[in-house]
Parts: C-alpha cells; sequence; structure tokens
C-alpha cells in the first residue's frame, strides 16, 4: 500500500467515526475509499469530499460515489448545500459554500457538456431538422427568414423567404446564398446553397435549395440554456459595468423570460427593441430576487402583434444571482415539493407568445470569408 493510500485510509477512519454511530443502517458496506480517490480524481480537494460524503449521507445515497457522475444524485448533492448555506449563520462557513457551490456547478457544467447532443455536430445539410428555422443573407438587399419543411435525398424545400422588400426583377432562381441557423440546444451552423426553383401553383410559395456537404459549426454554447415563461421587470442602464446588482423598488419595463441561462436571455416585451441597449433584469426565482445585465445583441420583431423578442448577452451575474439561475437551468429542487416557482402575475404577452432562435447575424458576416467557394454538391 502506497503512502497516499495510507494517508487516505486514517483519514477516512477518522472523519467517518461521527457518521458511522449516528447513521449505521444501509451504509455498513459503503467504499469510502473509492469515494475519496473517485472525488480527488474529479479534482475535489480532502475538504469538498468531506463535506459532500455527509451529504451523501444525509440525502442516504447507497452510492455515493456516483454523484460525481450521476448527474441525480450530484444534484441532489448540490440542493442539499444549498439548503445548508441558506440555514448557516457563520460568515465564514457561509463563505466556504459559496467557494463549494461554485466548484461543484462547473463540475456540473462539465458533466452536462458531456452528453451526446452537446458534442455531436452536423455535418451536411442532409440533417437538419424539419422546422428548423434558417436566415438567408442576399447581398446589397438584406437577411431573409424562412423554415425547412422537407430535408429529401436531392433537396432542402423551404418556405418563402420573409423579409426586405425585393428589388424590382428580383429572382430567387440559381442565386447562391450564406445560409446561417441555430440548432437548438447545439451551436451555430453556415452553409451556401444555390436556390433550384420553387413551386408558385402550390397554395403558398416555396423554394427548393441544393444540399451542401460543407457545413461549418461555430458558437459551440458555453452555457446551458432552458425555456421559460417568467414574468420579468426591464430597467435600462446607462452601462451593464455600471448598472448595480440592488434589488430596484420601483417597478420596470413589464416583460416574459423566454429563455434563461448564466450569460444570456431571450424576452418579450411590447413595441419594438431597441438593439444594444444597455439593460438589467429582475425577476424571482425559488423566492428569491434574480438579477441579470446585459445588452440586446439581435431583435426579433412581429409587426402584426407588434412585440420584440430581444436576444440578451449578460455578463457574468453575482454569485447569488447565479446560483438561482444555474438551480433553475439545472432543475436542481426537482425533488423539493417546498422549492416551487412563484406563479407571479399573469404573463402580459402570453398570449401567442412568440419564440426565436438566436440569431448573431454579425458573425455571419465574418465566417463568409471561411466559406469554400460553391462547388459540385449541387443537386
Amino acid at each position: 500500500m502506497s503512502v497516499l493510500h495510507l494517508l487516505i485510509t486514517l483519514l477516512i477512519v477518522v472523519s467517518a467515526i461521527p457518521l458511522l454511530f449516528s447513521l449505521r443502517n444501509g451504509f455498513k458496506n459503503i467504499n469510502w475509499i473509492e469515494f475519496y480517490s473517485v472525488g480527488k480524481d474529479a479534482g475535489f480537494s480532502f475538504k469538498e469530499i468531506g463535506l459532500l460524503k455527509k451529504a451523501a449521507v444525509i440525502n442516504r445515497h447507497q452510492k455515493p460515489s456516483s454523484l460525481f457522475w450521476s448527474l441525480d444524485v450530484l444534484d441532489k448533492s448540490i440542493a442539499g448545500i444549498h439548503k445548508k448555506k441558506d440555514a448557516e449563520k457563520d460568515p465564514e462557513e457561509k463563505k466556504y459554500l459559496d467557494y463549494l457551490l461554485k466548484k461543484i456547478y462547473s463540475y456540473r457544467k462539465k458533466i452536462e457538456f458531456q452528453k451526446p447532443r452537446y458534442n455531436r455536430g452536423l455535418e451536411t445539410t442532409g440533417e437538419i431538422p424539419l422546422n428548423q428555422l434558417l436566415k438567408l443573407k442576399v447581398d446589397m438587399v438584406g437577411v431573409y427568414e424562412c423554415s425547412v419543411i422537407e430535408n429529401s435525398r436531392h433537396y432542402l424545400l423551404l418556405t418563402y423567404p420573409k423579409g426586405p422588400p425585393l428589388p424590382v426583377g428580383f429572382s430567387w432562381r440559381d442565386r447562391i446564398l450564406n445560409v446561417y441557423f441555430w440548432k437548438k440546444e447545439d451551436a451555430g451552423y453556415f452553409f451556401q446553397g444555390r436556390i433550384m426553383d420553387g413551386y408558385p401553383d402550390r397554395n403558398f410559395k416555396t423554394l427548393r435549395m441544393t444540399h451542401s456537404n460543407v457545413v461549418l459549426r461555430s458558437q459551440k454554447r458555453r452555457s446551458v440554456r432552458t425555456a421559460c415563461e417568467i414574468p420579468a421587470q426591464l430597467y435600462p442602464v446607462r452601462s451593464v459595468h455600471t448598472a448595480t446588482i440592488i434589488p430596484e423598488s420601483k417597478p420596470g419595463l413589464r416583460c416574459i423570460l423566454q429563455d434563461l441561462s448564466e450569460d444570456g436571455a431571450s424576452l418579450l416585451i411590447g413595441g419594438r427593441g431597441e438593439k444594444n441597449m444597455s439593460l438589467k433584469l429582475q425577476f424571482e426565482l425559488y423566492g428569491k430576487t434574480t438579477i441579470l445585465r446585459g445588452m440586446v445583441r439581435t431583435i426579433d420583431y412581429d409587426s402584426e402583434k407588434n412585440i420584440s423578442c430581444l436576444h440578451i448577452q449578460a455578463v457574468e451575474p453575482d454569485e447569488e444571482s447565479k446560483y438561482m439561475i444555474l438551480s433553475f437551468v439545472y432543475n436542481i429542487f426537482r425533488d423539493d415539493k417546498k422549492s416551487v416557482l412563484p406563479s407571479g402575475p399573469e404573463p402580459v404577452l402570453a398570449e401567442e407568445a412568440v419564440r426565436s432562435e438566436d440569431s448573431d447575424l454579425e458573425t455571419l458576416e465574418v465566417i463568409e470569408e471561411e466559406l469554400p467557394l460553391f462547388g459540385s454538391d449541387e443537386e
């Protein structure tokens, strides 16, 4: 036995005595040496592993070492640490628990992004799912939006593009376009396609686009985002860096959060939004006021309903807000019936709400230089 294993064994024996006397039933055969070894391999310190061990016993995890790789067990442990922090009176202990939450959430994120759906990207346009929203850039004219209604072996069938008025005499046929789209829970993609023809004799116009075997992937998700419908207050600010994290006492502009992550959000608001506007969002999560500061990067405006979907890029939140957002995104308190989201007031814009994909068209312009010239992968 090595010196390291001997030290680990002695540490476990000393730290386990109180637990063995208080919670013996059901925990006799647990291999705590394996637990500590797995924890060290995952990058946790002995002190952190010791606290996680106590959380595992309190939650009666039958396989405590699994909390390093099982999301369900890990989430239960995170929930336990949240509760311990809320009940803790000692400022130094609270500070330590904050540090531990930061480390554990970082590890939780690492495990989440190991899921196949975050790693396997699209390789050809033949893999684009139905109803996928596409952005088509027409040089010197503008950007148009359409969706995929059929993905056959030889072409993509698209809804007729919506966007700025087309010039007199404009034709889609044989036009080579740069195309951008965001695949949900994945990344942004770019490719080039040629418009083949359309079907004007149908009830609605459609276009056919050639497939491409060259699809570039970028803007890979750096954080997990989840859909929601949470009432919020919006406060325009001069700068996201000078805006305070102190909750506002006066009401702001009413809006509805449509999705949320630690580094951004999208929301619905009445009227036409303003691009590059700095703002402060305030909303409730699990009974606690949560603050998110950021800037409007892109806007999807619905002229018929006069509402805008604003896509926000946020600066890093304060620790308390960040933990609330992460606990919501990962649904940490899913097994706790007492920890429910407040119903809040009725959503102002909930009726036929517009849900939109992210659309960073500035990145589209940059990526065009990396796209190869349109080649022979047409029909």
